[in-house]
């Protein structure tokens, strides 16, 4: 990238203090990630504070800084001082952004499976177009001005995913990003103990669809009432994806194997059909291909074009993916958990169970910030555990207890400790040759770290 000094002055209101004949070749808030001509931005946090590391991203060869605080620097290294460097970070990627007239955004939101659908969106558009997308899950007010400042001169799309934890949030990110077009994959009880009802998180995700142009275009869970309130809230085109009859884009004939997902998308409108593979296994999936497939539509790349696409996608890690340690297969899906998520990681459970000769195993923990909710939340998949069949549950985490005395009610056998460390011991015992073994739960719960048992 090039970053002219004129511009990151114009859009951050900065006291400057050294030439602004100078451009960067990148922007970075790590010291250590600072490379030789880029622009090092002292951001602050309760426990860190940028600006003890300005020196050091001097000495690595940055070009310019951006502070709130006095800094020195040598000569030929430019200065910006602004009262607030995170919303002058913002600021700028805003500006950046608005460089590229021709430029689309496409913003990625929802409860579940916003990364997953971001990874598939982007391989379906890149079959027709340069595209840049989120890395990892870097949704946040931080994460996505990084993500904006990948974009490059020949980048057509970049594909945003919007995280958030309150309402105004997520209309916070649209005026850095201002997508073009929007998705919305379902709306859940993920954050219920920040927003407090489904009402507030529809309220919440919706706004991605507030803030479209009426040339843009908003996808949305056709199967999911929370999601769908999102259409008449916004000037964009409509698309639905799901698997009801009335969807734009709806999926069939699902099949699930130990290889991955099939199922047939049909497009409402045309209604012509393309028989689509993945890599990854469960319903939702579907969902999250259904809705990348609608998606690209929006930017006239074809179903059939799609669907190759979607046949090479590779998911960013933990999320269902497939491990297979000696003779046990292990479904890693330990990124993060819902209720909804954890549902659809016991139906895959399920199916994959179908395909190997032993048992299903599930290991899951805690799901956070379900707030009041969280017992309620944590019974149902605990009989969910019965519902699907699973022969040996392991569980842990103090919000799990209730999760499995649920699941040995309903007649599963059930393993339950009080920390990760304790439930390793009966893991590494019970788990043998031919089983096939879920790790599920909040990120904070570090399920994935039992593969480390049998690595």
């Amino acid at each position: 990238m090039k970053l002219e000094a004129t511009l990151a002055a114009e859009a951050t209101g900065a006291q400057v203090r050294g030439s602004l004949a100078t451009s960067f070749c990148g922007i970075t808030t790590d010291s250590r990630q600072v490379e030789a001509g880029q622009l090092f931005v002292a951001l602050s946090g309760p426990n860190f504070d940028g600006h003890d590391f300005v020196a050091a991203a001097v000495s690595k060869g940055a070009k310019g800084v951006l502070v709130s605080k006095e800094a020195e620097v040598p000569e030929g290294v430019t200065c910006f001082k602004v009262k607030d460097t995170l919303k002058a970070y913002q600021a700028l990627a805003a500006a950046y952004r608005l460089q590229f007239e021709k430029l689309k955004v496409f913003a990625v939101t929802g409860s579940n499976g916003k990364t997953s659908t971001k990874d598939l969106l982007a391989a379906c558009l890149s079959s027709k177009y340069k595209v840049v997308k989120t890395q990892g899950n870097f949704n946040n007010e931080i994460g996505l001005p990084k993500t904006l400042f990948t974009i490059e001169e020949d980048t057509d799309v970049a594909v945003v995913e919007m995280g958030m934890r309150g309402l105004g949030q997520i209309r916070e990110l649209c005026a850095i990003a201002r997508p073009d077009a929007g998705l919305i994959t379902n709306v859940g009880e993920t954050h219920m103990e920040l927003l407090g009802s489904l009402d507030n998180i529809a309220r919440a995700k919706a706004e991605v669809a507030e803030q479209l142009p009426a040339s843009g275009f908003a996808v949305l869970n056709g199967d999911n009432a929370y999601a769908l309130r999102a259409a008449a809230l916004t000037k964009a085109k409509v698309l639905t994806f799901g698997l009801g009859p009335d969807c734009d884009y709806r999926g069939s004939e699902i099949v699930t194997s130990a290889l991955g997902t099939g199922f047939t998308c049909t497009e409402k409108n045309s209604g012509r059909s393309v028989r689509v593979r993945l890599q990854v296994m469960g319903e939702h999936n579907v969902y999250n291909a259904l809705s990348a497939i609608a998606g690209a539509a929006c930017y006239d790349v074809d179903m059939e074009a799609a669907a190759k696409a979607l046949a090479g996608a590779r998911l960013t890690g933990s999320r269902q993916e497939i491990v297979y340690i000696g003779p046990i297969t292990f479904i890693n899906d330990a990124y993060n958990a819902s209720p909804a998520s954890m549902e659809a990681a016991l139906k895959t459970l399920a199916e994959a169970k179908k395909v190997v000769k032993g048992r299903s195993i599930a290991i899951l923990s805690d799901m956070a910030e379900l707030g009041a909710v969280s017992e309620a939340a944590h019974r149902r998949v605990g009989s969910w555990t019965a519902k699907y069949g699973v022969d040996e549950l392991v569980a842990y985490g103090p919000e799990s207890a209730a999760l499995a005395e649920e699941a040995k009610a309903a007649g599963v056998s059930v393993h339950y400790f009080a920390t990760r460390q304790e439930a390793a011991g009966c893991v590494r015992q019970l788990v043998r040759a031919q089983d096939v073994v879920l790790l599920k739960g909040s990120r904070i719960m570090q399920v994935d770290k039992m593969l480390e048992l049998f690595k």
